[in-house]
């Protein structure tokens, strides 16, 4: 399928308060519906030293960011075709005692960005969990941020956090929100309804619903047998809402005609 009348590359940084809330499985599962959708797509995984979404697809990584940093490789090199048919980049997959500054690696990733901009419908970062510099870094790159939020009250602490260090700096950005491991809607809207009360009485903001990802078994075995659901399942009710997501991402990419955060990649960056 030809992607309909889509000719500008949308990034969206997926981001977290804290780990294990699913970001992960959120960002591959979009990317591979996004592709059934029409649209080619690419997953870069910022979570240096910790990432997963490799694991969650089974593929082994031909070379990473990290490589292209110390002289190995080149760009090309690190662009793994996966299964699902979408384009996955690797930052780093084992932390690396000898780097610890990982500022080390922005024009490295940012020399990736730009090639993929070129090639790519959709660009989705999966950030390291909560406020670091590479979160940073990746919602500056972004056309806007998607949340993560869950139902746990730690949870919506942490993440309110971390949008009040992003909002202090630029009480502008743009953020939307999943929420995963939901029973159903109306939990789901219950939960991003709560985080949105806290948000609007101390920061004057909310945040836009794209969806949920239920609270199923499926999505758990998926991980176990790293094997996404939205390729396992087609026609689950899990798939299903996770359609919704996607195609809510597209309604949001086809609003944004300009976007001063995105032209920093040529502007910051050494060519």
């Amino acid at each position: 399928m030809n992607n309909p009348n889509y000719n500008q590359c949308f990034i969206v940084a997926i981001a977290s308060g804290k780990g294990g809330v699913g970001k992960s499985i959120a960002t591959v599962n979009t990317a591979e519906m996004l592709v059934r959708l029409g649209y080619k797509v690419a997953v870069v995984d910022a979570d240096l030293g910790l990432s997963n979404c490799a694991a969650l697809l089974n593929e082994s990584v031909p070379a990473t960011v990290m490589d292209i940093k110390k002289g190995r490789s080149e760009v090309e090199d690190v662009m793994l075709k996966t299964q699902g048919d979408f384009t996955l980049v690797t930052g780093a997959d084992e932390p690396e005692s000898d780097v610890l500054d990982w500022s080390e690696l922005y024009a490295s990733l940012d020399k990736v960005l730009r090639k993929l901009r070129e090639e790519y419908d959709f660009i989705l970062i999966d950030t390291p969990a909560g406020a670091s510099d590479l979160s940073f870094w990746a919602l500056d790159r972004a056309d806007m941020g998607i949340l993560v939020v869950v139902g746990e009250p730690t949870a919506i602490s942490d993440v309110y956090r971390f949008c009040k260090f992003v909002l202090d700096v630029d009480p502008t950005y743009p953020f939307a929100a999943i929420v995963n491991f939901a029973e159903n809607e109306e939990e789901a809207q219950n939960v991003l309804e709560r985080f949105n009360t806290i948000v609007r009485h101390f920061m004057n903001r909310e945040f836009s619903y794209l969806g949920f990802i239920p609270l199923d078994d499926l999505v758990r075995n998926s991980v176990a047998d790293q094997f996404p659901v939205v390729r396992a399942h087609p026609e689950h009710q899990v798939t299903k809402e996770l359609q919704y997501i996607a195609s809510a991402l597209v309604g949001l990419s086809k609003k944004n005609e300009t976007n001063p955060i995105r032209d920093s990649i040529e502007a910051d960056s050494p060519k």
